[in-house]
């Protein structure tokens, strides 16, 4: 496992998600943790993250630094980490939606120092 695996699955195993994934500004997977598709799912983030960037532009409310997003089944929270770099986790739990959001902006905050997501 290198460094980036081996944080994703700290975080994982520390905040109780479910799954994870680090992509780039172009939808890019660079790594995932228990998911099927990874490819996919990281093409649809970028899109989301992309389209939720320009709304807030256009808002004049600043850049996007964290996303949010509930469904029946649990929550998803992304971050950036760098640059045009997110990680994106996925929880069934969603009573301790504090502790994810700020654990996800911490390790992204960790993911940043590694150069291959400067």
């Amino acid at each position: 496992m290198n460094e980036i695996t081996t944080t994703l699955n700290d975080f994982l195993v520390s905040t109780k998600s479910t799954a994870a994934l680090i992509l780039n500004g172009k939808g890019k997977l660079i790594t995932s943790l228990n998911l099927d598709y990874g490819d996919s799912i990281a093409a649809m983030s970028a899109a989301i993250l992309s389209m939720s960037e320009k709304f807030l532009l256009d808002l004049e409310k600043g850049s996007l630094k964290q996303l949010y997003l509930k469904s029946a089944e649990g929550v998803i929270v992304g971050n950036k980490i760098s640059g045009s770099n997110f990680i994106v986790a996925f929880s069934r739990e969603g009573s301790n939606l504090a502790l994810l959001m700020r654990s996800t902006e911490e390790v992204s905050a960790e993911l940043s120092k590694n150069s291959l997501l400067k």
